[in-house]
C-alpha cells in the first residue's frame, strides 16, 4: 500500500486528468495504484420519473495513492506538470501524505454517499413549493419540517381556504424561487 494524496485539479476535467495520469505517470510500471474522483448519488424528478445520476461532490480535487518505492520529487514533478493539475493539497513545495486514518475517514464518507442517494434539491424551513406528484398536484405551499433521513417534508397547504399540513416525499415537490 501508498501513500495517498489529495490532487487539486481543473474542476470538470477530473475524468480527462485521472486518464492523462494514467498513462503519462504510468507509461512503464505501476507508479499511481489508485485514483479516485469522489462521487455521489443523487436523486432527481425528470418528467415525472425519479432518476438517480452521479456527481462529484469535492469538484476539482480527487485522491491519488503513489506507491511507496515511486514516492519522490520526480514523480511529483511528472504529477504537477501534467496538464489540467494545479498541484498537491498541503503547504510548502513538498507533497504531505493523508493518516492513515484520514484516508479511512474519507473513503468511509464517499462509500455511506454512494450508499444512500441524495436529492438534488435541499429544502429548509419556509421555503416555498408547488406539489407535482399525487393527489394534491398544483397547490403551492411552505415547508413547515424537514426530515432529511427519511426524505420527507411537513408542507402546509391552503385547501378551501384553510391551511392544511401534509407530510409528502422530496420528489413529490418542486422547489419555487
Amino acid at each position: 500500500m501508498g501513500k495517498w494524496y489529495i490532487l487539486h485539479v481543473r474542476t470538470g476535467q477530473e475524468e480527462k486528468i485521472k486518464k492523462l495520469l494514467e498513462n503519462r505517470v504510468n507509461e512503464d510500471k505501476k507508479i499511481i495504484s489508485n485514483i479516485f474522483i469522489p462521487k455521489e448519488e443523487i436523486l432527481e424528478v425528470e418528467k415525472g420519473e425519479k432518476k438517480a445520476k452521479s456527481r462529484r461532490f469535492w469538484p476539482g480535487y480527487m485522491l491519488i495513492e503513489i506507491e511507496d518505492e515511486w514516492d519522490n520529487e520526480v514523480i511529483w514533478h511528472k504529477i504537477k506538470t501534467t496538464p489540467g493539475v494545479f498541484g498537491f493539497l498541503g503547504a510548502g513545495e513538498t507533497p504531505v501524505p493523508l493518516k492513515e486514518d484520514e484516508v479511512e475517514k474519507i473513503l468511509n464518507e464517499i462509500e455511506e454517499r454512494r450508499a444512500k442517494p441524495l436529492p438534488k434539491v435541499e429544502f429548509k424551513v419556509k421555503d416555498r413549493i408547488e406539489v407535482i406528484d399525487g393527489p394534491f398536484v398544483g397547490y403551492h405551499g411552505v415547508v413547515e419540517e424537514v426530515y432529511p433521513d427519511r426524505e420527507r417534508l411537513k408542507v402546509s397547504v391552503s385547501i378551501f381556504g384553510r391551511s392544511t399540513s401534509l407530510e409528502l416525499n422530496f420528489w413529490q415537490v418542486e422547489k419555487i424561487s
